[in-house]
């Protein structure tokens, strides 16, 4: 067994081909997502070297078609030790990734699955999609068909294994998540997955919003370690999501593009600028008096402001901001990390950071309050938590959140042999 875990190189590109399905919908999902992601690994072999899927992917579908979440694993031909579990990014294509499992920040579960996690808590989406990810099973005729990721890793522990969970995007919140949770149930009071203690776990993540309070940081640095391994471009919006304070915050967001993008000096009027100074005062105001902190070894990658990001020469302020994040957030980590876009047969995804939806919110919206009173006026969505299927909740102050959050709070306390907090 190799020590070393694998390269970001190999993580990044194996965490980008989740995304083969982001564009298309239907129930056959998983299977199509299979053949892009085995040609995709194929097509990578010269650089990341060869690997094959073992599991998956899982996908969830939610009740429009598209994907919600998807994972898979792959192993290293060449060091058969090494395995992947790899975690899709948010689907702009998605209402429940970007409404639900990105924004649901205003509200936190407790972090049930170690009793030395005093005060650790995550955000409700990050909650929502651990427990999606982890009642997750392939389809029929894929590798595992029908069997959870712990199912599958209970396979691979009578040898001496490692482990790195790796993701982009939603995905870089919710890799070192779910690591996090695989690191405290090998072992666990109920079925614990590798009583050998042969599995060595780490996460590799990469453009992901912080996960959780201070607390979770602090106790996912201490129980990951040397092999928790973050990294963000310094000019990504989203990793500036959801500390307050320090580097990346949100703080910084509303002038991470200055001096190209910037406020119009008076008696000049840009109200786009203003839609931009609205869309971050929302991501406050949604995270307010959550703590929440950065995870430790977050390796910074300096990122370039680049005109490429732009289609037309005629674009406002606000389409600027959102297109320069668009860009930022995806193709900013493609030379970083050597990755070819051309290795997934499919069509990528538009580069997107917010949903045209609330980017029109955030124009209409002349303060932080009002674009949350107009998300909560918006129609109920059903969405999948665990095994079940639920009315979502709007925002702050919405009953229904305290009902979900019981919902994975009870989910995660069954798993960790625990009682559901009061």
């Amino acid at each position: 067994m190799s020590t070393n875990p694998p390269t970001q190189v190999q993580t990044f590109a194996l965490s980008m081909f989740t995304n083969a399905v982001q564009n298309v919908t239907g129930q056959d999902l998983a299977l199509r997502a299979s053949k892009q992601i085995s040609q995709a690994l194929e097509n990578a072999a010269s650089t990341i070297g060869q690997w094959q899927l073992v599991w998956g992917p899982g996908v969830l579908v939610g009740k429009d078609g598209y994907s919600v979440n998807t994972m898979y694993v792959s192993q290293s031909v060449a060091d058969p030790s090494q395995y992947v579990i790899s975690i899709g990014g948010t689907n702009f294509n998605s209402p429940i990734d970007t409404l639900i499992e990105d924004l649901h920040v205003y509200k936190q579960v407790p972090w049930l699955f170690n009793i030395g996690a005093i005060g650790a808590k995550i955000a409700l989406g990050t909650a929502i999609g651990l427990l999606n990810l982890q009642n997750l099973r392939p389809a029929p005729r894929l590798p595992g068909e029908g069997t959870t990721l712990v199912d599958f890793l209970r396979t691979i522990v009578s040898n001496k294994v490692h482990i790195t969970v790796a993701g982009h995007s939603l995905g870089g919140a919710l890799a070192p998540t779910v690591a996090l949770w695989l690191a405290d149930t090998a072992q666990g009071l109920v079925l614990p997955w590798d009583p050998g203690k042969n599995a060595t776990i780490g996460a590799q993540s990469f453009a992901g919003p912080t996960a959780g309070n201070g607390e979770f940081a602090f106790y996912s640095g201490a129980r990951l370690g040397a092999l928790l391994q973050p990294a963000y471009n310094t000019l990504d919006l989203v990793p500036h999501a959801w500390a307050e304070f320090g580097t990346p915050s949100l703080f910084e967001m509303w002038k991470i593009y200055e001096p190209n993008i910037a406020p119009p000096v008076l008696p000049k009027v840009d109200l786009s600028y203003a839609a931009i100074v609205v869309l971050v005062e929302v991501f406050r105001l949604l995270a307010m008096g959550g703590g929440y902190t950065t995870l430790p070894n977050l390796k910074p990658v300096t990122g370039s402001y680049t005109t490429d990001a732009y289609k037309s020469s005629t674009l406002d302020s606000l389409q600027k901001f959102l297109a320069q994040g668009a860009y930022q957030h995806i193709e900013g980590y493609y030379a970083p990390f050597g990755y070819d876009p051309n290795w997934m047969p499919a069509s990528p995804p538009e580069p997107v950071i917010l949903s045209p939806e609330l980017a029109a919110l955030a124009q209409s919206s002349s303060s932080a309050n009002d674009f949350v009173a107009a998300l909560q006026q918006r129609p109920t969505r059903q969405i999948q938590v665990g095994d079940v299927v639920v009315d979502a909740p709007k925002g702050p102050n919405d009953p229904q959140a305290d009902r979900v959050a019981a919902i994975v709070q009870a989910a995660f306390a069954k798993q960790a042999g625990v009682n559901p907090p009061a």
